[in-house]
């Protein structure tokens, strides 16, 4: 992607950070109040309100414990409030775990390629369903699939098309986003996109024969959604929570500060942009939380929390 993808983001980071700064950012307002610490405080207070009814005096389990099940995102709450009030764990299954090191933004670079692992499954299963069930099909091996659609993907080249003024250089870069975009959500979601994932890329072929990427664009846009900041709805609940997390140490940054984390990103994977646009509003994110968890983590829980993971998770995989 070009540098226009990330200042685009940055900007609408900054714009929305002056909003939220001078509608809630004040000690009394709720803007210095959306950490996951207050998170986690805020579970503490739901278990300990529960304890208190009706269903809660003749629960079979201790009601004081809290049970609980996250992945994602929801797997750093878990691990905060475990951390915090370890003697209140209850039944906590903790799914597709993130790296501390990840949310508290100590080095966010800490991505893995995983995700490229999942993508290059997609040219795998493709050829051994054959053509009756994958469209993009072709050759005598995955190998010949990826070969094909690299064809494509070269052509998608939106550094070079601004560096040298192609005529379609805005559409060009349209495309490349929209693909990587496209790219991210088969990763999370690969049982139910890569067979949507064959179309969309037999759609691009053909678009790119007749040279109207824009077309192609219009048409897979309709069925993921704007991958442009205009599309990122709500994005204010997770700068919220993300950019005091980190301490604000992405705050007043410029785009060549990131530069080599960005370039990290771009380095590891073909989706990497894509995972780095969320730190990007961090930029201009200056509320700062009254209340940050910084560890130790971990702790003698009540009850043994159960992590689940898996090799192939594109941001947290599971390694020894």
């Amino acid at each position: 992607m070009t540098d226009g993808f990330f200042t685009s983001y940055i900007e609408v980071g900054i714009d929305l950070g002056n909003q939220c700064q001078e509608a809630v950012g004040g000690a009394k307002d709720a803007g210095p109040h959306m950490s996951t610490t207050t998170n986690a405080r805020d579970l503490f207070g739901i278990v300990n309100a529960f304890a208190e009814t009706a269903d809660g005096k003749r629960a079979e389990k201790p009601s004081h414990l809290l049970n609980y099940f996250g992945y994602s995102y929801g797997t750093f709450l878990g691990q905060v409030f475990a951390s915090m009030f370890p003697d209140r764990v209850g039944n906590m299954v903790l799914d597709g775990v993130l790296g501390l090191e990840l949310p508290l933004g100590e080095n966010f670079t800490e991505f893995t390629s995983n995700a490229d692992g999942v993508i290059a499954s997609f040219f795998v299963y493709c050829f051994e369903v054959g053509s009756s069930q994958c469209s993009f099909y072709t050759g005598s091996s995955p190998l010949d699939i990826y070969n094909r659609f690299n064809e494509s993907f070269v052509q998608l080249d939106s550094q070079r098309a601004r560096a040298e003024n192609w005529a379609n250089a805005t559409d060009i870069e349209a495309a490349l986003l929209t693909l990587k975009t496209t790219f991210y959500y088969a990763v999370a979601s690969p049982a139910q996109i890569f067979n949507s994932l064959s179309d969309a890329l037999v759609a691009l072929e053909q678009a790119l024969a007749i040279h109207n990427v824009a077309l192609w664009t219009e048409r897979i846009v309709a069925l993921i959604g704007d991958p442009t900041p205009a599309g990122d709805a709500n994005a204010e609940l997770r700068l919220g929570t993300l950019c005091t997390d980190q301490s604000n140490k992405w705050y007043n940054k410029t785009l060549e500060d990131l530069r080599p984390a960005l370039e990290h990103f771009e380095e590891v994977s073909i989706i990497g942009e894509i995972v780095s646009k969320s730190m990007l509003g961090c930029l201009g994110w200056s509320i700062e939380a009254t209340d940050v968890f910084t560890g130790p983590f971990g702790g003698d829980t009540a009850t043994p929390i159960l992590f689940v993971g898996n090799t192939y998770d594109p941001i947290s995989p599971a390694s020894e």
